[in-house]
């Protein structure tokens, strides 16, 4: 169930200040373990402690009504100034006073590292206080896709998939002058590529790693680029506003994720009411070798095995229609894009599976598979790979483009 709590203001407050100063959401739920979560969403920036008033009295009516822990989400505050931090500061102090009995969780976001500093010196003050950084959990593998033998393959990866990619676009609602955000962007090839073919009136590239933004800033740079920015975001937290994007793209992310639904409700809720969402996901148990099919059929078999042991389901591709579907998507759209070593570069598709080798022996060891898995996989792919270079051989690497367009009604 849930209580409902006045929200903090986001029009002109009683002593003049303009409204661009603090637009702040605030928003209270009471869980069915009477747990009491406070949100606080969007900008934060009081001139004076006056005008935090009403968020104080918010923050203290929930502290009044909560058991056990109160937590004090954050994640989506995307500036606050030392003003209202002070403010808040003085809530746990009268928390502590009023409520001794009570513990408050600060939930925060890796990326903005600003919070965690600051919120941390409250945890040093108080006993009864903990900081929470939710999305260390949410990216298990990150640290897998940033090296630089990783970034090299994934660029080769990118434009494998854009070359049958392409064409299929325009099937699933993009065109020229839309807005479009591109979620879990990694390298940004995909917008540079959207950029050229199709020219948006303005596109976003949002990723939680900052190697690979750091990549894709240098190109948009190099080559002189318009109309593409990027930010470090969380998928699952995005500090984009709502309804404000025509296209929103989220391409063989999904998969790596072990709380897809999460960044699912993210792309919903940044999209505006008739644009759609597009997904892309692999299908790994139906990668195609022959000869040798057995051996590379029980290679994917482990790869999937392994990879499930740390969140990653590499075989989400058939579920993107259930996925758009459960969001409350229609119009959902489904394509097949089929790259095999007879209408791409034999030896870039060998040697992304060459890659793959070593990322499913990364994903499983991390979350600590059977290591007898890996030598399947090494055993599976390498006959993959000399299937993919023989002049006789036909191997086909599947992934499903699913769309679906985000209804006009609110309810």
């Amino acid at each position: 169930m849930s209580n409902s709590v006045a929200p903090a203001s986001s029009g002109t407050p009683s002593s003049g200040v303009p409204p661009s100063c603090m637009p702040v959401a605030l928003n209270m739920r009471l869980t069915g373990n009477e747990e009491q979560e406070v949100t606080l969403t969007g900008t934060l920036r009081p001139f004076v402690a006056d005008e935090m008033a009403s968020v104080r009295a918010s923050l203290e009516q929930a502290a009044r009504s909560a058991r056990g822990t109160l937590c004090v989400n954050l994640k989506r505050l995307k500036y606050m100034n030392n003003v209202a931090f002070l403010e808040l500061n003085r809530f746990v102090r009268w928390v502590a006073h009023a409520r001794p009995d009570l513990r408050i969780k600060f939930v925060l976001s890796s990326v903005i590292p600003w919070a965690i500093r600051k919120f941390q010196v409250i945890a040093e003050l108080y006993p009864a206080v903990t900081i929470e950084v939710y999305d260390k959990a949410l990216y298990p593998t990150q640290q897998v896709l940033e090296d630089d033998e990783f970034i090299t393959v994934l660029r080769m990866q990118e434009k494998l998939i854009w070359n049958h990619e392409q064409e299929l676009l325009t099937q699933h609602g993009l065109r020229p002058g839309l807005r479009v955000a591109d979620i879990c962007c990694g390298l940004g090839c995909f917008d540079i590529f959207i950029q050229r073919d199709f020219r948006p009136e303005y596109l976003v590239g949002v990723d939680h790693s900052r190697p690979l933004l750091r990549y894709a800033r240098q190109v948009v740079s190099d080559y002189g680029l318009e109309n593409i920015e990027y930010q470090y975001g969380d998928a699952a937290a995005l500090l984009l506003a709502d309804n404000s994007f025509d296209f929103v793209a989220c391409r063989l992310s999904l998969q790596i994720f072990h709380q897809p639904e999460k960044i699912l409700h993210e792309l919903v809720r940044i999209c505006r009411p008739g644009g759609r969402i597009y997904i892309t996901n692999e299908m790994l148990s139906c990668v195609v070798g022959y000869p040798n099919e057995e051996v590379i059929q029980q290679g994917y078999k482990s790869f999937l095995q392994a990879s499930r042991h740390g969140g990653v389901d590499l075989d989400m591709g058939p579920k993107g229609r259930f996925l758009l579907q459960g969001a409350g998507l229609e119009d959902i759209k489904i394509s097949q894009i089929n790259i095999s070593n007879t209408n791409s570069d034999p030896n870039d598709l060998a040697r992304v599976v060459e890659l793959w080798i070593r990322v499913a022996w990364q994903f499983g060891a991390a979350a600590g598979a059977d290591p007898s898995l890996h030598a399947d996989v090494e055993k599976g792919l390498r006959a993959h790979m000399e299937t993919i270079l023989s002049d006789r051989g036909y191997a086909v690497w599947p992934i499903i483009a699913a769309s679906g367009r985000k209804p006009f009604r609110t309810s």
